[in-house]
């Protein structure tokens, strides 16, 4: 299943890079994941993220497993050459408003998406900067992650209110991605963070999904507790396939897209 492009899509200035071969992950990165789970003493501890900002890496950089809890830990590390902090901050503010801007990171997965409605003022408010507008908003997205196609309500927060420490956070990190997510219009059932830092000639995303785990109030909240350990294992493995293949593309198309559109400005009446 592909997006379908309707007219107004082949209009847009960015619809060359939907048909562009999508760039692939690194294949050992894919033979470490082929070797199985990790083991779950090695997994970060929701309540232990503040680690991401310490400098050097963790005992597990890739990888999945299933938590003695029932919940999932979901790990990823991609190198983006010529990618800045300020091209991330601004994709998640951009690609959320149109469907082929999408459909353009991962034209295999990724189908539609929208700003809900109620977030749509604030993503497209000037008066804050590109980072605050996707704070506390919500991308309606439709993707198959692995586990076939759904619709996810992605509720993005701030890392202050994610919990993250901000001392430690200015030091060992440029900017952070993250959020509450899960079935559109039902409970949110996992949580992300995508931490970026600097490295010589563009950023490295550490990525992290706990399955079963919200941050609410900047606490880590045990929820969905009575989703079937299938339905969480499959989420699991589904993730940590999906997250080289997009963000490596991701990282491949960023600082085009980047410099083409970013100086062409969304404006509010044109949502409405």
């Amino acid at each position: 299943m592909r997006r379908v492009l309707s007219e107004s899509d082949k209009a847009q200035p960015y619809a060359k890079w939907f048909d562009r071969p999508i760039t692939p992950a690194p294949q050992e990165i894919y033979e470490l994941l082929d070797k199985g789970p990790i083991d779950p003493s090695d997994a970060l501890l929701l309540e232990n993220r503040n680690d991401l900002l310490k400098p050097g890496y963790l005992s597990v950089e890739r990888g999945w497993c299933m938590m003695p809890d029932g919940s999932a830990f979901v790990a990823g590390l991609t190198k983006m050459p010529g990618v800045t902090a300020e091209m991330l901050e601004w994709w998640f503010y951009w690609h959320g408003l149109r469907g082929l801007r999408y459909a353009i990171w991962d034209a295999d997965d990724h189908y539609d998406v929208q700003v809900a409605p109620e977030c749509l003022e604030r993503r497209l408010d000037p008066s804050l900067s590109i980072k605050e507008r996707g704070w506390d908003t919500t991308d309606i997205v439709t993707e198959d992650v692995g586990t076939g196609c759904m619709v996810l309500d992605i509720a993005f927060v701030s890392p202050m209110t994610f919990g993250y420490d901000m001392a430690a956070f200015e030091k060992g990190a440029c900017t952070a991605i993250s959020a509450n997510l899960g079935p559109h219009g039902g409970d949110r059932l996992v949580c992300f963070s995508h931490v970026a830092r600097d490295i010589p000639g563009g950023v490295e995303l550490r990525s992290r999904f706990w399955i079963g785990w919200n941050m609410v109030d900047g606490k880590p909240v045990r929820v969905g507790t009575q989703v079937p350990t299938e339905v969480v294992e499959g989420l699991a493995k589904g993730l940590v396939y999906h997250c080289p293949k997009e963000y490596h593309n991701l990282a491949a198309i960023l600082p085009g897209v980047y410099a083409e559109n970013a100086h062409i400005i969304d404006k509010l009446e044109d949502y409405r």
